[in-house]
């Protein structure tokens, strides 16, 4: 299992996504910050056939609200998974170009932090940085198929 996070350290609500990669890090679990464009995921997950996604997203849900999606099952249609990203290109937008690709892996779930600023120089909300612990404790109870 892979475990990559998404955002950036200095935009507020952004760095949801670094913050549950870093505590799993220390926990020992596989994960590590995605720190270029979202659309270079294709590169990052290559080869892994278990990939667990984290960014901050902005879907109207309450700051701090947790989802999870399973990409390797349905397409993220609708716009249910709108990223906050400050790149041009998102995860959903990645996720779907790997899908048509034949490009993502066996699973892909992704788990997505409501966030509600993401102004440069922002610190994280505190109900972000409680949803990161949510998020945490869920990746920590998934089945590891090693």
């Amino acid at each position: 299992m892979l475990i990559l996070g998404c955002g950036n350290a200095d935009r507020g609500d952004d760095a949801a996504g670094w913050m549950v990669a870093d505590r799993l890090r220390a926990l020992g679990f596989p994960a590590r910050r995605h720190e270029d464009d979202c659309l270079s995921l294709l590169d990052a997950w290559s080869g892994h056939e278990e990939v667990v996604l984290v960014d901050a997203m902005v879907s109207g849900r309450e700051p701090g609200a947790c989802v999870v999606l399973d990409a390797s099952a349905a397409p993220l249609g609708g716009g249910q998974f709108r990223c906050a990203s400050s790149h041009s290109f998102g995860v959903g937008e990645a996720v779907e170009l790997a899908r048509a690709l034949d490009a993502l892996p066996s699973r892909l779930l992704i788990y997505g932090i409501e966030g509600s600023s993401f102004e440069a120089g922002a610190q994280v909300s505190a109900a972000v940085a409680e949803g990161v612990e949510r998020v945490v404790e869920e990746i920590q109870r998934l089945p590891r198929h090693e």
